[in-house]
């Protein structure tokens, strides 16, 4: 309905937009997005105004609030159709913005597969496009897609993006890519000293193919940028390896620092190493710790199953 209203109308400028703009606007800013969809769906059907690229900006952000994937299409149908009206001053369907935006909000809506039809509309693409589509691959569990789609980005702009590298190693790392993960960490390690989230990954990549002494090797040459995660996922590995020791050494390294706290999952992570095989001594002694710390049921359940191994 709302699409054959837009096509029987000839593109002018309308004294209306703006205003209309900035109604829609103050309604999104209030929070009352319904209303602002239904003023913007009166204004089309009744052709009180004509919707220019600011206006369908906010109604994008507003479908990004809503998630409603019958709301997004209807909106990009008519961006769509813009294409077709007489309009030198306001190209909408080949605003840059206004594409990504809409692979965007589809992204949010979980529906990948129209992101990724709008991805390859776009005349232009930059970094925060192809973080958006690899990042919503990833979430869903579609790593060969970022996979894929990783060997069609320039080298240039590949490995100018930490959060870029962050996303294709992690679809090497499930897809056991690893030269091509390898090749992320030699063209990506200046982000090292900088980036954590790209630390935790590598660091992730290399204990999933066993590569204990590359792991190792980033782990000590970044101990200022270590977190929490670094250090539970060194621990997992241990234990997987059924070297609670270490588990237990890294466990006592990290009490001595001062600038991460301990969470539930490091303790949960060492009553297994001591479950695995470590001395009476120690298991009081961590246990003492945890009664400071407080309990949960993940901690409960390891204290059980280490006093009954």
């Amino acid at each position: 309905m709302l699409i054959n209203f837009f096509l029987k109308r000839t593109y002018r400028i309308n004294v209306n937009t703006i205003q209309w703009n900035k109604t829609i606007r103050n309604h999104q800013l209030n929070g009352n997005y319904q209303q602002a969809l239904k003023l913007f769906q009166i204004g089309i059907e009744k052709k009180t105004f004509q919707p220019n690229s600011v206006t369908y900006l906010t109604m994008l952000d507003i479908c990004k609030e809503l998630k409603s994937l019958s709301t997004i299409r209807t909106i990009h149908h008519l961006i769509d159709s813009s294409k077709n009206l007489n309009n030198n001053d306001d190209d909408i369907y080949n605003n840059p913005r206004i594409r990504s935006l809409l692979m965007d909000v589809y992204i949010k809506c979980q529906d990948l597969d129209s992101a990724y039809r709008v991805f390859q509309s776009m005349n232009e693409r930059n970094i925060i496009d192809y973080c958006g589509l690899m990042t919503g691959f990833n979430n869903q569990g579609q790593y060969e897609k970022t996979y894929e789609l990783s060997k069609k980005i320039p080298s240039s702009m590949k490995y100018s993006s930490p959060l870029l590298c962050t996303l294709i190693l992690q679809a090497c790392t499930e897809l056991k890519q690893y030269d091509d993960g390898y090749k992320i960490h030699e063209n990506g390690k200046h982000f090292l000293s900088n980036n954590k989230m790209f630390m935790n990954e590598l660091l992730n990549f290399y204990l999933k193919f066993n590569q204990e002494k590359q792991a190792l090797d980033i782990f000590e040459k970044n101990s200022n940028q270590l977190t929490i995660i670094d250090y539970s996922l060194l621990m997992k590995y241990y234990n997987h390896q059924y070297q609670p020791q270490k588990t237990i050494d890294l466990y006592y390294r990290l009490k001595k620092n001062s600038h991460i706290q301990i969470d539930h999952i490091i303790y949960v992570l060492v009553l297994q190493a001591i479950a695995n095989g470590c001395c009476l001594h120690t298991s009081e002694q961590i246990h003492d710790h945890i009664k400071k710390f407080g309990t949960n049921i993940d901690i409960d359940n390891a204290l059980i199953n280490m006093y009954g191994n």
